[in-house]
């Protein structure tokens, strides 16, 4: 979509509504903002609600109970689509013919900053899944209350906080660094619970601020996968943006949600974990590993990754000035 054709429910443009923000990058950090705003509080609805729900349409009969549930919830889900869409206006700026799929792979083809996001964000989603997984055993057996799960899940939704704030510190530093300061708060809070043992307030503190963290270096991968799509048609002269945005953000979250749930399961079972019995101290030592340390190893991993970026961010306005003055050639033939 073209930059300043974003419309809200109203038909209002983004460019209306923060006018100080003008430029195509800036832009997409916006539209990624409103993302992730809205899938944190989708996930806090559905996170806080679903439980509740299943026990009184179930009334005893959990199966019954989540079918109702969903049923309400797919049938909500239809509604509110059906409203963006019918508010939904786009500017067709051009027209262009689909790419075939050997084309979309020769725009990978030397585009750096699009490979660096696809594996740090494969990698980044491994800490996320086994984050929010581990949670559940780190509740029931290390703390010894399986309901503190809840209280993990509906915190998720002070992400919210960092995906607004995302602009103004991208504005105040840079995309790159914005991912970085993401990971390093992140990984603070996750040291932080760590370090306060069974203390419940610091614990959820430290969860609290590891939330803040990561909702601030999970949203920029999504803004910045625009900015690889303008490299790979600088570089190669072909825009595959489907291709290069559907691997840089469905494919990476499937890809490192599988490994995120995967990796945890094998160390806690090589550490004699067995589900619903009392737990050695070795599985203990594993759960309490998996959920606080192992994602600290991956956001170094991604912090390190990152940057490499910063170079190619830099020459995001030279690579958006040469595009617009090849555009207007072939529009001048």
């Amino acid at each position: 979509m073209a930059a300043g054709v974003i419309y809200t429910g109203i038909q209002t443009p983004i460019t209306a509504i923060l006018p100080n923000l003008t430029t195509n990058g800036q832009e997409r950090i916006v539209a990624s903002q409103f993302r992730m705003v809205g899938g944190a509080l989708g996930s806090f609805i559905t996170s806080t609600f679903a439980l509740p729900m299943v026990a009184f349409l179930g009334k005893g009969n959990n199966k019954v109970g989540f079918m109702w549930t969903m049923f309400i919830f797919g049938i909500l889900a239809v509604i509110l689509l059906g409203l963006a869409f019918r508010n939904l206006r786009e500017r067709t700026v051009s027209v262009q013919k689909p790419i075939p799929f050997k084309d979309s792979l020769k725009a990978t083809k030397g585009n750096w900053p699009w490979v660096i996001l696809v594996v740090s964000f494969v990698i980044f989603w491994i800490a996320q899944a086994d984050r929010n997984g581990v949670s559940v055993y780190y509740a029931k057996y290390y703390l010894g209350n399986e309901q503190l799960t809840s209280v993990f899940n509906g915190l998720q939704v002070v992400g919210v906080i960092a995906n607004i704030c995302i602009p103004f510190i991208v504005k105040a530093t840079n995309k790159t660094m914005t991912m970085i300061i993401g990971l390093i708060v992140g990984a603070f809070g996750q040291a932080m619970m760590g370090f306060v043992g069974n203390n419940f307030a610091l614990i959820v503190t430290g969860w609290i601020i590891g939330i803040l963290g990561g909702g601030t270096a999970i949203a920029m991968p999504f803004a910045m996968l625009a900015d690889t799509v303008d490299y790979g048609e600088w570089k190669t002269g072909i825009r595959a943006a489907g291709f290069l945005t559907a691997v840089g953000s469905a494919f990476c979250i499937q890809l490192g949600s599988g490994f995120g749930a995967f990796i945890p399961s094998k160390i806690m079972a090589a550490a004699g974990f067995v589900a619903n019995k009392t737990q050695s101290a070795s599985a203990l030592a594993s759960i309490h590993f998996c959920f606080i340390w192992f994602p600290i190893i991956i956001y170094a991993i991604v912090g390190l990754i990152m940057c490499f970026y910063f170079k190619y961010e830099k020459m995001e306005p030279q690579i958006k000035a040469d595009l617009a003055s090849r555009h207007a050639k072939e529009a001048a033939k």
